[in-house]
């Protein structure tokens, strides 16, 4: 066996015992107002993956599918991944051959599909299934998955991009299809922002238990969206549209997250949407809106001299979710929940985050604990941060064996939960929920290592309102030269390749810019404190 691979393995297997610690220790108990409630064994794990994944069948991508199964789940120990190709007419097959320009469906039935059910035999326990990327019109990128029956997954794939997928013509639709569309009175919904609201209502309508709808890289320009668009969006769906990228992909582009001169920029790597305290993400929250934070590769290639792009599935990001069964609904389910953290550079590689009354009632991420005013309430964090990360020593060496510097410090996060915006008021325009703050940073002086090898630590309050709380961690200082400011992250900065640098070299500065700037986030929990 390749030494380099060899080492890879081992640190794999040190991970999987580390994960398989936290499938015993983590899980959530009842929310009811039972004040002896009966303690609910957990059943489920935590599964990492990656929701945003290309192959070549999209035309801008260069990796073959079988070589990005063997990254998620060999080289990285992933445990699901989605597929999701480009929705237009330009597909190619699974080995980056063009063909003169395919409709993502017929990509999909000819090789995409096809090519996973050969391929998943040699990954007994893992799951990859195909979704797509979808160019929400007027806006930008959206992914969606479709879960369930392959055959009316199919069909509704099929309809969906006949119907809402403008990165076509009608030429490009076998005829027949076409005229029993057109007799069921499908008609074509491509070019507005009421049409991408119709798409999304015709998901809640036929797939609001079976679909998932995540705003991809939200501003990665400036003028994809407002706050409006997205409460618009929401509200169309609430069902489906709960999952937004904030953990971005692209992280391998001299502008990392491939956020460029048109963009809001990353801090730290991180949409501002989720990054910035008191932001939109934090506004959604503010009113109660379930939606969650995920983290994603978006590989497209990782380099292709003189070109860098991203990290292969499960190098750098990695997005933790706690999955209660086997199958993709399952993972749905998981997903719906809320109960999942994001990370890059394996920081971390287990976090337990629950709020738990006096009466030992506890919820965990995505939840929401019931109190009276005046309840004692303690929020609990724990978390595990492995030696090693997949840092190559010299980008393309294949030896990933990076030093992880550890967790500086994790900022507990809190903002008040109010009532929802409504459609044509102010509050439905405004960007930032201004009750959000760090309520708590901690540090190892905080922490103390339990006897499950967790560093654990907590924070008691009284309730007296609804709200909520999330997490974020960095190996950073509080005020990091570029890099952080009071312990919020700043911009990401841009790596150019010099005149007289070689490739090399620039490669491997901007794998030290990531690695350098690490950072976790969870998704909330949740109190409603009533009289």
């Amino acid at each position: 066996m390749n030494i380099k691979r060899l080492f890879v393995r081992k640190v794999i297997k040190l991970n999987m015992v580390l994960l398989s610690s936290l499938m015993v220790l983590s899980g959530c108990n009842s929310d009811s107002e039972d004040t002896h409630p009966t303690p609910i064994e957990p059943t489920g794990r935590w599964l990492k993956g990656d929701l945003h994944v290309h192959t070549a069948v999209s035309q801008d991508a260069r990796e073959t599918q079988s070589d990005i199964l063997k990254w998620a789940f060999d080289d990285f120990n992933l445990d699901y991944v989605a597929l999701s190709n480009h929705m237009r007419d330009n597909s190619q097959d699974n080995d980056d051959n063009d063909l003169g320009g395919l409709l993502f469906y017929d990509a999909l039935v000819q090789y995409e599909n096809p090519g996973l059910k050969a391929s998943m035999s040699k990954y007994a326990g893992k799951l990859a299934y195909s979704s797509f990327e979808w160019d929400m019109p007027t806006h930008e990128h959206f992914n969606i998955g479709i879960l369930g029956d392959e055959s009316e997954v199919l069909a509704a794939i099929k309809t969906f991009e006949y119907r809402f997928s403008s990165k076509n013509s009608i030429e490009d639709f076998n005829a027949k299809d076409v005229a029993a569309w057109e007799a069921a009175g499908d008609t074509r919904q491509n070019q507005t922002h009421q049409d991408a609201i119709a798409a999304l209502t015709w998901l809640e309508a036929h797939y609001p238990d079976s679909s998932y709808g995540m705003l991809n890289h939200p501003r990665r320009y400036l003028t994809s969206y407002t706050i409006k668009d997205v409460r618009e969006l929401n509200d169309a769906a609430p069902n489906v549209f709960f999952l937004v990228e904030g953990l971005v992909g692209g992280q391998f582009s001299g502008n990392r997250g491939d956020y460029a001169e048109r963009s809001s920029g990353v801090y730290g790597g991180v949409d501002p949407v989720v990054a910035q305290v008191g932001g939109w993400w934090d506004a959604l929250l503010g009113e109660g809106r379930q939606i969650w934070n995920m983290g994603n590769s978006d590989i497209h290639f990782k380099t292709r001299p003189p070109y860098a792009s991203s990290y292969y599935p499960g190098e750098y990001a990695k997005s933790y979710t706690w999955v209660d069964g086997n199958d993709t609904k399952a993972l749905l389910d998981g997903l719906r929940s809320g109960n999942s953290f994001s990370v890059f550079g394996d920081l971390i590689d287990a976090l337990d985050f629950k709020l738990e009354s006096s009466s030992n009632n506890s919820v965990t991420m995505g939840q929401t604990l019931v109190a009276k005013a005046g309840d004692k309430l303690t929020l609990t964090i724990r978390f595990k941060s492995p030696t090693m990360n997949n840092k190559e020593s010299d980008i393309g060496n294949e030896i990933y064996a990076g030093v992880n510097p550890g967790v500086h410090h994790i900022d507990l996060i809190a903002g008040n939960v109010g009532p929802r915006a409504e459609a044509g008021t102010t509050a439905y325009e405004k960007e930032t929920n201004d009750s959000t703050l760090v309520v708590k940073t901690f540090t190892s002086a905080d922490w103390q290592k339990d006897a499950d090898g967790y560093y654990s630590m907590s924070y008691s309050f009284i309730a007296d309102k609804h709200q909520y709380f999330r997490l974020r961690g960095t190996n950073l200082d509080y005020n990091q030269a570029n890099l952080t400011e009071k312990g919020n992250p700043l911009k990401s900065a841009v790596i150019n390749k010099e005149d007289d640098e070689s490739v090399q070299a620039w490669y491997n500065k901007i794998n030290d810019r990531n690695y350098d700037d690490l950072w976790f986030y969870s998704n909330p929990v949740f109190v409603n404190t009533g009289k």
